[in-house]
């Protein structure tokens, strides 16, 4: 079978969950039934091709699994009916059903192999409450493919802002998809040139146009080349459970750039030291590192290779509670572009897109920042503070 080069490491994943990700026309949904196709011929088990909702069963992944067995004339092994597809070489069998109104049955189902979430990015808290423990056979696997809409649906949260070790996520698009056809192709281009937001949505798979929460409208997500004749800032925000996140960066022309990222959660000190030691494009470097924990600045400055001082977490702001990040999420504004190295630094990227102000009950905005997944913004804006200090005594004079 034709396969994406980009997507051949998920042919044979153990991973738990296998999770694709990105814009229209990037061949997700194409690899994974192919995948699935393979994996009935190969041993008895049961699919099930699912989605937030299935008004019928032509409005499911059915008829692109038909359409690829008939494609390959792979008829002889598989009986097609109305509402399944089974294998008469093993005995597997594909089974379709929408969540919205069929939960209870999902839940009842035994036996289950492979979950395959289609358009997961509609599928609420609840349905991954019961989906998740009801595939409990070992080996089994989830396939979840979707294009992302927003930082607060529910598989967003799971997989692109939270980490798990038994997770093996990817993002594609069309310009790795070398089964495109011609004629898409010049559709996506002409998107690209006429409304440039909605192609950075539709097909490059980013989170959908800004909305009024979100803080940073200036953030864009490229693979640039990297400046290193610029003075580097870097910055360090540690953390556990949550992640501790290391960032280098530069300003240059009014525009900063995040060029590198160290993203790791669960490192014990000793651990966190080794992965330090182990990080070229910091040794010998002065880092400015969240003040709440000194005794990880002690440990880490023992080493002696290189320095690391506590943030004073104050540009000049009163002192109120918020007003350090709300006094930097105003400088961050300022710049004309904030660019995230796309290929370096992911977990930035999908943060600094994030970072928004809360809201009370009746969803007004508020001027406080949320405090959620925002580690990398953190560690940037330690690593800034002396430039938003020389930035806040100049355009807040009393």
């Amino acid at each position: 079978m034709d396969f994406p080069d980009e997507l051949i490491p998920i042919i044979h994943s153990k991973e738990r969950f296998v999770v694709l990700h990105g814009g229209r026309s990037s061949g997700k949904s194409h690899a994974i039934a192919r995948i699935l196709i393979l994996k009935a011929l190969k041993e008895k088990c049961l699919i099930l091709c699912t989605r937030h909702i299935q008004k019928s069963i032509a409005a499911s992944s059915y008829s692109l699994l038909v359409k690829i067995i008939n494609e390959y004339k792979l008829n002889p092994y598989f009986t097609i009916v109305e509402n399944e597809i089974r294998c008469n070489r093993t005995g597997s069998k594909f089974i379709f059903m929408g969540l919205w109104s069929n939960l209870d049955n999902v839940r009842s189902l035994e036996g289950l192999n492979y979950i395959w979430c289609e358009e997961a990015a509609a599928i609420v808290p609840e349905a991954w409450r019961i989906l998740i423990p009801t595939l409990r056979a070992e080996g089994s696997q989830f396939y979840i493919t979707f294009n992302p809409e927003s930082v607060d649906d529910e598989v967003y949260k799971m997989f692109i802002l939270n980490q798990r070790s038994d997770a093996l996520v990817k993002k594609i698009n069309y310009n790795q998809n070398p089964f495109l056809t011609d004629t898409i192709r010049k559709e996506i281009e002409y998107m690209r040139i006429k409304d440039p937001d909605l192609f950075d949505w539709i097909y490059e798979g980013n989170i959908r146009a800004t909305t009024e929460i979100t803080i940073l409208h200036n953030v864009v997500i490229h693979d640039f080349v990297i400046d290193e004749s610029r003075q580097m800032f870097y910055g360090f925000d540690a953390g556990y459970e949550d992640p501790n996140a290391l960032v280098k960066c530069y300003i240059y022309d009014h525009e900063l750039y995040v060029c590198n990222e160290f993203y790791k959660n669960r490192l014990d000190p000793e651990e966190l030291k080794q992965e330090f030691l182990k990080i070229p494009w910091i040794q010998g470097k002065y880092i400015v590192a969240d003040s709440s924990r000194p005794e990880i600045i002690k440990m880490l400055n023992s080493t002696g290779r290189f320095q690391v001082a506590g943030a004073k977490k104050n540009i000049g702001q009163p002192q109120k509670l918020g007003n350090y990040k709300f006094s930097f999420a105003m400088y961050l504004k300022q710049f004309k572009n904030i660019h995230i190295h796309a290929s370096n630094c992911p977990n930035a990227a999908r943060e600094f897109q994030g970072w928004s102000w809360s809201t009370d009950k009746n969803e007004n905005i508020l001027d406080i920042v949320q405090d959620h997944m925002d580690h990398s913004v953190d560690a940037t804006i330690y690593a800034l503070e002396n430039s938003a200090r020389a930035w806040y005594a100049t355009n807040h004079k009393r």
